[in-house]
């Protein structure tokens, strides 16, 4: 279901939002970030606290937050310390040496109830100073290893068969667990509601948050994390089975925990809902808030330069190998044409970086195809463009496409996601990987330019119409505000605070979502399980 459009404020108190990222925003350029950045200034009716999990030691924060925001915690993923202890938070508890088990039973287990994790990671926020102590002692280690073998002898058809884990691939797997068990621990800022940018790690401190203080939590969803988990599994041919059973199956389990903690969860496309249903969300808890960018003034016509430029990290999930295959192919045909790449290598993709740059040189490519790195001006780069290129295997609704169509700039991009909500009409598409009719739909709007400027005239008004900023901004008011109001005494914590969502949302909305879900559920669901054999193998 989709938000209207309110007014643009919403009366009662300023909501005080923690806004948990995860790899994004404010330290790393791209989409997410971007999409973060808008949002905070976009609602200076809202203090924002930004409370960021990063992916180990990061540079100085690429944003400046604005007033109404703060960074207010920031944790590295994989650090050793022990989490702070608040003065006057948290008790001495018994131990609990069944730590590891119950976290290895709710993460990857395949039916378990994920709520059932909560009291462990509980337990974590209200004695941080003993969680890595107990992962040192030997009762936990032989509670996690009874437990670790009751997960694998599951027999579920639809799950496949789990691989053999030798014992350093269950000491990886047990260190793991650790850092969920320290994530969990993290005290969070104060605020009225949890707003979460992935299904992922940073659904476990919103969970935590629900339980101990009843904190509504929103997840903003842009990719699917578990399904592009299993496209890395696909991907990863070479690795070893365990390893890729490991990181889908933890995927899945942090996606179905904070799904099971949202009382709201807002994909940024109706292609996202699918999935979301499949793993335990109900058509009554998505609403649909398409991403928007600021609305775009009269477009400058292009300089008919044959200039194609992408922007996006260096990460497979971008697949710049095809891109690069793409700009060999069309400068076969199109000589003087010239591809410019924006985009960060992020943290733990520099080998995928060295290879995008081993078959740019393989490929004889030279100054025709020349990585820009990082912008933090995706719009300006956009009007250099004639034609905008797109190659993911995986995306939401990209900021990228709309950035370009606010330029007028065509777009030909993979058929991925909410692409096609976003750019019907105007640009082309192809399969994700599909280098020749890629490197067909670039030719043929370099070469014809007339062409290609009439199918950005047609984007710029479609972004003009239906993409602008206050639409997405006004539709996070409502919700946010809606749930940042005092809930009734009686309510339990995990009882679910849509009624006042639901009231600003069409009730005829929430009968074509209804009859939606029903139509794509089961074809969903034997789709993920085809997904999850895939990646598992």
């Amino acid at each position: 279901m989709s938000v209207p459009a309110p007014s643009r404020r919403t009366a009662g108190p300023r909501p005080r939002v923690v806004l948990l990222t995860e790899g994004t925003y404010p330290f790393v350029m791209g989409g997410v970030s971007t999409w973060c950045d808008l949002l905070l200034g976009g609602l200076p009716d809202i203090d924002w606290q930004v409370f960021a999990l990063t992916a180990g030691v990061v540079d100085e924060p690429q944003f400046d937050l604005p007033p109404n925001a703060r960074l207010a915690g920031h944790l590295h993923l994989w650090g050793s310390g022990h989490p702070p202890r608040r003065p006057g938070r948290g008790r001495r508890s018994v131990r609990r040496t069944t730590l590891a088990a119950e976290l290895v039973t709710g993460l990857f287990g395949w039916d378990c109830d994920p709520l059932d994790l909560v009291p462990a990671l509980v337990w974590c926020r209200e004695n941080p100073d003993r969680v890595l102590p107990m992962f040192r002692r030997e009762e936990t280690w032989d509670h996690y290893l009874a437990a670790l073998t009751s997960v694998l002898a599951e027999d579920h058809e639809e799950a496949g068969t789990p691989p053999q884990l030798d014992l350093n691939r269950a000491i990886e797997l047990f260190q793991t667990l650790a850092w969920v068990a320290r994530t969990a621990a993290e005290p969070t800022p104060s605020g009225d509601v949890s707003l979460v940018t992935a299904a992922a790690w940073s659904g476990i401190p919103a969970a935590v948050d629900k339980a101990l203080l009843g904190r509504p939590v929103v997840l903003s969803e842009h990719g699917i994390y578990v399904r592009e988990s299993y496209l890395a599994a696909v991907r990863s041919t070479g690795a070893p089975a365990a390893a890729r059973w490991v990181n889908t199956r933890l995927a899945r389990g942090l996606t179905r925990l904070t799904y099971a903690v949202a009382d709201v969860v807002c994909p940024v496309a109706d292609a996202n809902a699918p999935w979301e249903e499949a793993l335990g969300v109900s058509p009554d808890r998505i609403v649909t808030i398409p991403n928007g960018v600021p609305s775009p003034g009269l477009p400058q016509p292009a300089r008919r330069s044959r200039t194609v430029v992408s922007v996006g990290r260096l990460d497979p999930l971008k697949d710049v190998h095809t891109m690069l295959r793409v700009a060999h192919a069309v400068r076969r045909r199109v000589p003087d044409v010239t591809f410019l790449h924006y985009g960060p290598v992020p943290r733990g993709q520099e080998d995928y970086a060295r290879t995008c740059h081993a078959l740019h040189a393989e490929l004889g490519l030279g100054d025709s195809f020349r990585f820009m790195g990082p912008t933090k001006d995706p719009t300006g780069v956009m009007r250099d463009a004639d034609v905008v290129l797109m190659t993911s295997i995986s995306e939401g609704f990209p900021m990228s496409v709309l950035e370009a169509l606010s330029q007028a700039r065509p777009v030909v991009t993979t058929l991925v996601g909410g692409v096609l909500d976003g750019m019907r009409g105007a640009g082309m598409t192809a399969p994700p990987g599909d280098v020749h009719g890629l490197a067909d739909a670039v030719t043929a709007l370099l070469v014809a330019p007339d062409f290609a400027e009439s199918l950005g005239r047609r984007g710029h008004e479609r972004v003009v119409r239906l993409f602008g900023q206050e639409r997405c901004l006004d539709g996070y008011r409502v919700v946010l505000h809606a749930l940042a109001r005092p809930q009734p005494q009686e309510a339990a914590p995990w009882g679910r605070a849509e009624g006042a969502v639901g009231a600003a949302i069409p009730a005829t909305a929430r009968e074509q979502a209804r009859g939606r879900a029903a139509e794509r559920a089961s074809l969903t669901r034997a789709r993920l399980a085809s997904a999850t054999r895939r990646g598992a193998r």
